[in-house]
């Protein structure tokens, strides 16, 4: 690693360089332990944070405002590339840090300090022209070396490209000043703020933690089974049991009428939803639900509708008074994860369902989940007939006892769908159609996780059915602005669509990446609500197949 000053850009960005030459996850750790432990207070906070790959903390609004188009035309103008061969290089390196360090190549390193370059790229959301934006940001690249340049750049357009998550940043702040690493994803979890825990840690204040509202925590996932009986098997009797909605999970907080919405990939999707913020705005203080956005009759707003007509509200940030009437929305609660201000989740679920119970449910725009108990295969049989005959996907068992694990699938919440198998996969990469569909990207290839600590991509199959042409021309339009090459009729994607497939069966194959194959497979639905990390792994494909 360079010597360069450890404040510096440059220190941070040799970090980043070292950090992706090697596979190994203790190596990883132990290079950027080492990195963190030289830093002070104000730059150990910036350094974290980028590292977690975030210019700001989670809960901060600000944003810098920077695109792929802003991006290229300042990259043009300081390079002096030739911007009709930029694309095309682009799609050859296949990222745009590569791109730029290719183009700024031989200059030298700028010199720029950690504090410098946080300022600058926060100046950069601040301007209203976008000539002024560009104009900083091409002021910016041209003090840089190709290094530094690489991995702003990705900092810069959302993705470091290092193999590096959220939780391994953690595991090295634990190390690097000899903290309890529950005591650092504990105050994290609080906080929403890597660069604030990393100087907490430093501090060695890391129980001075409070919850900070408005940044969204991890989901609780539930473990997918396949029979009645199996539940049966792993949960204590009498147990919980919730019908399994078709709509979108959110979780909501609310305090002093404000309300936000965070989807399962963490983003603020409040906008979309008007009546829900105004149903959730008076129910409580201090709280953070978890639940599920359903698409609801108009004339019957306690029966939900299929996840079709949801799809008409999703990425909609301004939905206008008709699909509003034409679709309306309601916040059902399953689960509280704060309330009053406090971190309620190593709560029994019990409690914090009386919590749910206490709250001042509105008529409209938001309710709290019906549950029920079980004990035996035919009461969660005769629970799941009951739940598929009122549009609902299937059930979700739960431990009465069981805490609430952020972020994590354990052995206390199981989902039994239904009895057709789906998978959710990511598609990574996509050809043209023919026919009609000649002029679009309409079949997909895609893949499974290697394992539940392995995101290795695993290619399983290819579909090209199940889609509306509506969607399939969406998707023909995300899928040009994601792809990394390109030849001749097909195109390899960043794996960033997952889908939902339904499938006759499994078999075994040489001809995939996986060892499976899915035998006529078909699309179900875009699973925008569902990040990467959470799609199945082929333990999941295994199963399936019997094995």
């Amino acid at each position: 690693m360079d010597a360069a000053p450890s404040d510096s850009l440059a220190a941070w960005a040799a970090t980043a360089e070292a950090v992706g030459a090697t596979t190994k996850r203790l190596e990883k750790g132990a290079i950027l332990a080492r990195y963190l432990a030289e830093l002070d207070a104000e730059v150990v906070a910036l350094a974290a944070r980028f590292f977690g790959g975030t210019v700001f903390a989670r809960h901060d609004a600000r944003t810098t405002r920077v695109g792929p188009a802003l991006f290229a035309a300042a990259l043009v103008a300081v390079s002096g590339a030739d911007p009709s061969t930029l694309g095309e290089r682009w799609v050859a390196h296949g990222d745009a840090g590569d791109l730029a360090a290719e183009l700024l190549a031989g200059r030298p390193d700028a010199g720029l300090g950690m504090h410098e370059v946080a300022e600058r790229l926060a100046a950069l959301g601040v301007h209203s022209s976008t000539a002024d934006r560009r104009a900083d940001l091409e002021g910016l690249l041209a003090r840089l070396g190709p290094r530094e340049a690489r991995y702003l750049v990705r900092l810069l357009l959302g993705e470091l490209r290092i193999g590096l998550k959220e939780a391994q940043v953690e595991e090295a702040l634990a190390a690097a000043f000899a903290r309890p690493l529950a005591a650092v994803r504990r105050a994290y979890l609080l906080r929403g703020d890597l660069g604030e825990v990393a100087q907490l840690a430093r501090a060695g204040t890391l129980d001075s933690a409070t919850l900070a509202l408005f940044h969204p925590l991890g989901f609780m996932l539930a473990q997918p089974l396949a029979s009645a009986a199996e539940i049966v098997e792993r949960l204590t009797a009498p147990f919980v049991l919730e019908d399994k909605y078709d709509g979108i999970r959110a979780q909501a907080h609310v305090s002093g009428g404000r309300v936000v919405l965070f989807s399962r990939t963490l983003d603020d999707i409040t906008a979309g939803y008007p009546e829900v913020s105004a149903a959730l705005a008076r129910v409580g203080e201090g709280l953070v639900l978890d639940g599920e956005l359903l698409a609801t009759d108009p004339r019957a707003p306690e029966r939900a509708l299929p996840f079709k007509s949801l799809q008409q509200r999703l990425g909609r940030k301004s939905p206008d008074e008709a699909l509003l009437a034409a679709v309306p929305v309601t916040f059902v609660a399953f689960d509280v994860l704060a309330a009053s201000g406090k971190l309620v989740i190593d709560e029994p679920w019990t409690d914090r369902h009386a919590r749910l119970e206490a709250l001042a449910w509105p008529a409209r725009g938001a309710r709290m989940a019906p549950h029920g108990l079980a004990a035996s295969v035919g009461e969660i049989e005769a629970a799941f007939e009951s739940a598929r005959a009122t549009g609902n996907e299937g059930l979700v068992a739960k431990a009465p006892t069981s805490a609430y694990a952020p972020g994590r699938r354990g052995g206390a919440w199981f989902k039994l769908k239904r009895p057709l198998a789906t998978l959710d996969v990511v598609v990574t990469a996509v050809e043209r159609g023919h026919g009609r569909r000649r002029a679009v990207l309409s079949d997909y290839t895609f893949a499974v996780r290697a394992a539940e600590d392995d995101p290795s991509l695993l290619v399983v199959g290819k579909a090209y059915s199940g889609l509306t042409d509506v969607e399939i021309a969406e998707l023909t339009q995300r899928f040009e602005a994601i792809t990394i090459e390109r030849r001749p009729g097909w195109h390899r994607v960043r794996p960033e669509v997952v889908l939902e497939v339904t499938f006759d069966a499994v078999q075994r194959s040489t001809r995939h990446s996986s060892g499976y194959a899915l035998r006529f497979p078909r699309i179900v639905r875009v699973r925008d609500d569902k990040p990467v990390a959470e799609i199945d792994t082929v333990a999941r494909v295994r199963e399936l197949a019997g094995e």
